[in-house]
């Protein structure tokens, strides 16, 4: 039984077929084999042991190829904190170059990692930036 059978409905009453005790009991077998007729009127609804395999299988290759696009993004989201000055400087780098500010900053990190090791401590330690 899924949590929808028990979901409530305007005309539930309605549909609802009427049978005796006897004949319920008697039901009992076509239940046990997965094909009951007066229990379940929307056996006709339910899908086979083949099909809900199948439909199984399907969602988890999409869940999958969703994992796997999620994971295929070459960049992460991150956060700095900057200046004043900073950010105006990298907004006018951004509208000058016509590029977006993630972007040159990747260039600049990229440049920066890119040079020789002394050149490097050289560039970060005389910078005269806060």
């Amino acid at each position: 039984m899924s949590l929808s059978d028990l979901k409530k409905s305007k005309d539930g009453n309605n549909r609802k077929r009427k049978f005796t005790v006897d004949e319920f009991i008697s039901d009992a077998e076509n239940y046990a084999k997965g094909a009951p007729e007066i229990v379940s009127s929307e056996v006709n609804n339910q899908l086979n042991l083949t099909e809900a395999v199948v439909a199984a299988q399907q969602y988890v290759a999409k869940k999958k190829a969703e994992k796997a696009k999620k994971a295929s993004k070459p960049f992460r989201h991150a956060t700095f904190t900057l200046s004043e000055d900073a950010i105006k400087q990298l907004q006018e780098l951004s509208i000058d170059t016509k590029l977006a500010k993630s972007h040159i900053l990747r260039i600049l990190i990229d440049e920066l990692c890119n040079k020789d090791q002394q050149e490097k401590i050289h560039k970060l330690l005389g910078s005269k930036i806060d």
